[in-house]
């Protein structure tokens, strides 16, 4: 089976790749950066450091291939394949929407019979359904009946840590990921038969899972890197190891946790063994994952359907506790990044029009809300005690 993978970062090669080329896929990255293209043809192969507590295992990668996405025969590539993957971004999805409405047009041309999936390993709820909107928004509707037959969008959830960090070998390609990896995907959104790949857990529930990890991991991941950013950690690592990040970060997990234990019925203390295992995970001091790369666009992060704000809104739902929930976003609203894009315009929007604003137009909360009070009083109570001498 033939498989196409847009992105050449490091879920790219340290999960993707690893798992289909092991799972006897024909695999080939396409990317827009040149520049790592040139680096996989030219090298052929790269080097992954898995590592956890105790364990460190160097595992070798090779025998895929490796094109640009301006390439001549990209076209003839999808429309050859059984299954195309993306690691680039969710807010880079509308960039690759065109070639592969090409790609998939060009298969219908050539009248394959071959099912074709696609899943979207993005940080966002449901990704492969979001890229399937902004595909049919343009896909020639005499050719929606094929579409629906032959073309599957998978939703996934992608649960591992690979830090960005300088390659641990001479070859740039080579990284460390760590050990602990899981892929879960709707078994309900397949066409054809499911491909049988390695290590990937096939669900009829795959929202319990999303919502376990994203409102979990993912929030106390995030939340880790804003205070981390405010006491000028470089590392989650180091942020981490800090006992009042630490408290706030443990507490925000257990109070989303909570409300996902009365959502879903999920069993307390099993959960709750979960968030002490992504403690243990943000403590491999192996992992040097940067607080830059996990607090990056802050403004999507702050977003209603996002990891910040979502169990936020369920802590209110539910009649639950959020004050530590309060303290990270507050945080995330202090986050500062001069080459981060969405932290700049943040910054402005903050000053032109407010705290309140703000959390009303990227946030959806309501104006006059009790949980808009709070986040600006733990937003002035950081300001007070972190930023008052810089600003003054």
């Amino acid at each position: 089976m033939k498989a196409v993978h847009f992105g050449s970062g490091n879920i790219g090669r340290g999960f993707i790749a690893k798992i289909l080329l092991k799972s006897g896929f024909d695999f080939t990255f396409v990317d827009v950066n040149k520049k790592i293209i040139d680096s996989l043809n030219y090298h052929k192969e790269y080097n992954i450091k898995l590592v956890g507590y105790n364990f460190e295992k160097i595992i070798n990668i090779k025998n895929f291939h490796a094109i640009y996405i301006d390439h001549p025969n990209i076209l003839n590539v999808i429309s050859n394949s059984n299954l195309i993957t993306t690691a680039i971004g969710v807010n880079s999805l509308n960039k690759i929407t065109s070639i592969l409405i090409e790609g998939i047009k060009l298969k219908i041309k050539l009248k394959s019979k071959i099912p074709l999936n696609i899943i979207a390993c993005e940080n966002k709820i449901k990704a492969s359904s979001y890229l399937k909107e902004i595909i049919l928004k343009h896909f020639p509707l005499k050719y929606h009946e094929y579409f629906n037959q032959y073309i599957g969008f998978v939703d996934c959830s992608i649960d591992t840590i690979i830090p960005s960090m300088i390659s641990f070998e001479k070859n740039n390609l080579s990284l460390i990921a760590e050990n602990f990896q899981e892929w879960i995907v709707d078994k309900r959104q397949f066409k054809g038969i499911i491909p049988n790949i390695t290590n990937m857990t096939i669900s009829n529930n795959l929202r319990v899972f999303i919502d376990r990890k994203f409102l979990t991991l993912n929030t106390g991941h995030a939340i880790a890197a804003y205070l981390g950013a405010i006491k000028k950690y470089k590392t989650i690592y180091e942020s981490i190891k800090d006992n009042e990040i630490e408290d706030i970060v443990k507490n925000s997990m257990k109070e989303s946790g909570l409300t996902l234990i009365k959502k879903y019925r999920l069993n307390k203390k099993n959960h709750f063994f979960y968030i002490d295992k992504i403690l243990t995970r943000f403590k491999n001091p192996f992992l040097l994952d940067k607080v830059k790369r996990i607090a990056r666009n802050p403004l999507q992060k702050l977003g209603k359907n996002e990891r910040l704000i979502t169990p936020l809104l369920l802590t209110k739902k539910y009649n639950l506790l959020n004050s530590n929930l309060i303290k990270g976003i507050a945080a995330a609203l202090h986050y500062k990044n001069k080459d981060d894009l969405e932290s700049i315009k943040m910054s402005n929007l903050i000053k032109k029009l407010g705290i309140k604003f703000i959390l009303n137009k990227i946030s959806n909360l309501e104006l006059n809300s009790k949980e808009i009070d709070l986040i600006f009083h733990e937003y002035n109570k950081i300001y007070k005690i972190f930023f008052k001498e810089l600003y003054s």
